[in-house]
């Protein structure tokens, strides 16, 4: 399992040209087991978004043990990647199909001055947020449904998805928007926290909401908001005790934040 800060890279996912998390890893990776060395993610982050629990495979024949291994990767990744986290897992298990769900957070620096601990790391909106209206909106989202009001048109014929929880709360000037769900489209989570933030500016009302979600149009929603305020906090397996969670308490997340810089 994997956690890093985005800001520097075009995503998770190998690009040609571009310097992604996924290539560095298998660099750091191969510099350590003298070996070729291709990983599978759980999915793909968008470029400049970040990580606490991104979960990755590799096969190797390496006879060194997963903790050790872990150390010696760790030492030759940059300072905004680390590894939590090391395993040998089953030759069944998928990091992205055997998912359950996933979860997400988006930040957002709720204060009139902006904050040069959170510029890469959250979105500044200086203007005060109504998080209990943004909430109020969330629950709308819970449940089965058509989200192609949040998603690029050239995205996926089925654009059904089950989200399981949804949630706004606010830590001092912090205000984030966590989502859990089956799955999540390029771009959903931002299109639908720039939808959010207008709720929350109360630009939207939350009838207005509702009907941006039922109208399947992406032109009716809000802008997409930045990549740098979206984080993948942990991937859910079922049955499995090696789950890619961590604290999620608003404290303590600003807390796990803090200890990534």
């Amino acid at each position: 399992m994997v956690e890093y800060l985005g800001t520097r890279y075009a995503g998770f996912q190998r690009q040609p040209g571009e310097m992604t998390v996924q290539q560095v890893l298998e660099e750091a990776i191969g510099a350590v087991t003298q070996e070729d060395v291709r990983t599978t993610g759980s999915g793909r982050t968008d470029a400049g978004a970040h990580a606490l629990g991104q979960v990755f495979t590799f096969s190797s024949a390496t006879q060194l043990p997963a903790e050790a291994l872990r150390r010696a990767v760790n030492a030759r990744l940059p300072y905004d990647i680390s590894l939590r986290h090391a395993d040998e897992a089953p030759e069944s298990f998928h990091p992205r199909h055997s998912a359950r769900s996933r979860t997400y957070r988006y930040l957002i620096w709720n204060r009139p001055a902006r904050s040069p601990f959170w510029s890469d790391r959250a979105t500044h909106i200086p203007v005060p947020l109504d998080h209990a209206l943004m909430h109020e909106a969330c629950q709308l989202l819970v449940g089965n449904h058509d989200f192609s009001s949040f998603v690029p048109l050239h995205q996926d014929t089925n654009r059904t998805r089950t989200i399981i929880r949804a949630s706004c709360f606010r830590d001092g000037d912090l205000v984030s928007i966590e989502l859990e769900g089956n799955s999540f489209m390029r771009q959903m989570i931002r299109s639908i926290a720039g939808t959010l933030i207008r709720v929350g500016l109360k630009k939207v009302s939350i009838g207005e909401f509702a009907e941006i979600l039922e109208s399947k149009t992406r032109t009716e929603a809000g802008d997409t908001a930045p990549a740098q305020g979206l984080y993948l906090v942990s991937v859910q397996y079922s049955g499995s005790s090696e789950q890619a969670n961590i604290d999620v308490e608003s404290g303590s997340w600003a807390a796990a934040i803090e200890e990534t810089v």
